[in-house]
């Protein structure tokens, strides 16, 4: 069987080093083939990004021109609709059929997962590997617990033996950054240096994508 590939979702507004580097510490503990970085267009359950969805790419791309674990796939940039996981697991499930596919969330995520459409679906198409983080002890839902309890297994190399319906708990280096915290400081005109790729906020600061208007006089 192939090995793995992992899907790690968001809207990456913008990507920045807690993005990268968690997807590299994932693809080496779990011996993934790759880690695909999967821009969300439209994300349901949050407000829509500040920056246009060719940007959030752009800048994705750029920021992991060297590295050759990871890589963008824009699928949900170029569907219309909203962007649901599972229609864009089962379009990899499409094209990958004998490929082990995880998906990769965190707690806080998970937290929300019985909110998702179909939530369900998820496990028909991927393995789900739960990120913790020593600063997050949300309880999951009832519902949510109970199938990770009964899909739960230990050791990563299980996730090698089957394309779908496990899920697996990873607890990776902490790495504290936000793009909401990287927002904040470039609107006020603040630096957000070692936060993000020197060649991301090069693109960023180029386009004046975050910046705060001054108010009028």
């Amino acid at each position: 069987m192939p090995a793995p590939i992992g899907i790690l979702g968001g809207t990456f507004d913008p990507v920045h080093n807690g993005h990268l580097r968690l997807a590299v510490e994932l693809a080496e503990a779990l011996e993934l083939a790759e880690v695909r970085l999967v821009p969300s267009a439209r994300p349901p359950h949050r407000g829509a990004p500040i920056a246009s969805p060719g940007q959030r790419a752009k800048w994705i791309r750029v920021a992991i021109t060297d590295e050759p674990r990871l890589r963008l796939d824009d699928r949900e940039l170029l569907r219309r609709g909203p962007s649901y996981t599972v229609d864009t697991l089962a379009s990899l499930r499409r094209e990958l059929p004998d490929t082990p596919l995880c998906l990769l969330m965190g707690r806080d995520v998970m937290a929300a997962l019985d909110k998702w459409h179909e939530w369900r679906g998820l496990f028909e198409h991927a393995h789900i590997v739960l990120v913790e983080r020593p600063d997050t002890d949300t309880e999951l839902p009832a519902a949510v617990a109970d199938e990770v309890e009964r899909r739960r297994v230990g050791d990563a190399a299980d996730l090698r033996g089957a394309t779908h319906g496990l899920v697996h708990v990873c607890t990776p280096p902490p790495l504290t950054i936000s793009g909401t915290r990287i927002r904040e400081l470039l609107a006020a005109g603040r630096s957000a240096r070692y936060l993000l790729p020197d060649v991301v906020l090069e693109e960023i600061q180029d386009a004046g994508v975050y910046r705060r208007e001054p108010a009028p006089a």
